[in-house]
């Protein structure tokens, strides 16, 4: 639905590529950050990062700073003023270099600091995610739905770098055109201060640069006992609740409670079916509903075992992205509804891929 608006962008982090069949049925691009479902060594179309490519703005080389000193104070480097003077002077003289050349294998050859080049060493090729950060050239898919697999990042100790930099590289493309960004299983947001901290302040703002933020997880305890709790329960003026049998017991109540459900509400939830209904709380009213999705919605939105990744794998490798829908619901028995989609455009050549 959201898609029917102009110029509309979707940016979501999945975790268990539940969004995935979704994002690439849209033509959109699906990339696996941590390599947990799909990339394997040497894959030319793995997702690979290079942060400090636009640092010769002074804007960009600023914020490079901060995200390297944030880097390396979880390696357990002490960054002292003499640190960040090191840090900005490296990138001052890296500034000045090719596109090709402003990687951060290239940095650490211009640190003055031994201790900084150790610290930072986990990030270069040859360290465990160079592949992901120390890239020449950017492969970040430019489609208008990107889906971010973090399900082998999370708890990695590139977790916080890698989505800092995408979180920033989201806010450089936020034009005022709609936006939703979709954060799911955000109990692993919420582990991170970081990352908390980066959610209040997108909660507080986006609105204004025409974004939306969707927020799903699994226990409500989670955002609960956040330290951003207040600002995630007054910016979400829409909630919506999954059934939970135990909802009424005075524990789990006074969770509910917190969100602004009354003793009727809870009970509603606590007899709900599960997988069938939800309970949508806003500032229009309330009311217990069912997605009623038929075949179609179901083939994309229901597809996140690990023999769907495996079978998805295997189309996109066989028919690309833009043939992926057809190929998709055709491997559903959904024959009819693929003969309804239009041909996907002919593959350029070579030749015409040169400018």
């Amino acid at each position: 639905q959201f898609r029917r608006y102009q110029g509309s962008q979707i940016f979501a982090f999945d975790f268990g590529g539940s969004i995935r069949a979704a994002a690439l049925g849209m033509g959109g691009d699906w990339q696996d950050l941590g390599g947990a479902l799909h990339a394997e060594e040497g894959d030319s179309d793995a997702v690979a990062l290079q942060p400090l490519a636009r640092i010769d703005n002074a804007g960009e080389r600023a914020w490079a700073a901060e995200w390297l000193a944030a880097m390396l104070a979880g390696e357990g480097m002490v960054i002292d003023p003499a640190a960040k003077e090191h840090l900005w002077s490296a990138l001052t003289s890296l500034a000045s270099a090719p596109p090709a050349e402003r990687t951060l294998t290239g940095l650490a050859v211009l640190l003055q600091s031994q201790e900084l080049k150790q610290a930072l060493a986990p990030y270069l090729i040859g360290g465990p995610w160079g592949r992901l950060l120390d890239a020449e050239q950017e492969r970040l898919g430019e489609a208008s739905v990107q889906a971010f697999e973090t399900e082998g990042l999370i708890g990695a100790s590139s977790a916080a770098a890698v989505l800092a930099y995408l979180f920033h590289r989201i806010e450089g493309r936020l034009d005022g055109s709609p936006t939703m960004i979709i954060i799911d299983e955000g109990w692993l947001v919420l582990d991170s201060p970081a990352f908390a901290a980066q959610l209040r302040e997108w909660l507080k703002t986006l609105r204004k640069k025409n974004a939306s933020v969707i927020f799903a997880t699994q226990s409500l305890a989670d955002i609960e006992t956040s330290a951003i709790a207040p600002a995630i329960i007054e910016s979400c003026p829409t909630r919506i609740f999954l059934p939970n049998e135990r909802a009424a017991e005075p524990q789990i109540a006074r969770v509910y409670e917190r969100f602004g459900l009354n003793d009727r509400q809870i009970e509603i939830l606590s007899r709900a079916t599960p997988k069938r209904d939800y309970y949508c709380q806003s500032r229009r009213g309330n009311r217990l509903f069912e997605l009623g999705l038929g075949d179609v919605a179901l083939a994309f939105s229901a597809a996140s075992s690990k023999s769907d990744q495996i079978r998805i794998a295997e189309l996109v490798a066989a028919h690309g992205r833009q043939g992926f829908a057809a190929a998709w619901l055709q491997n559903r028995s959904l024959e009819w509804a693929a003969e309804l989609l239009p041909p996907p455009p002919p593959a350029l050549t070579d030749k015409e891929n040169r400018p």
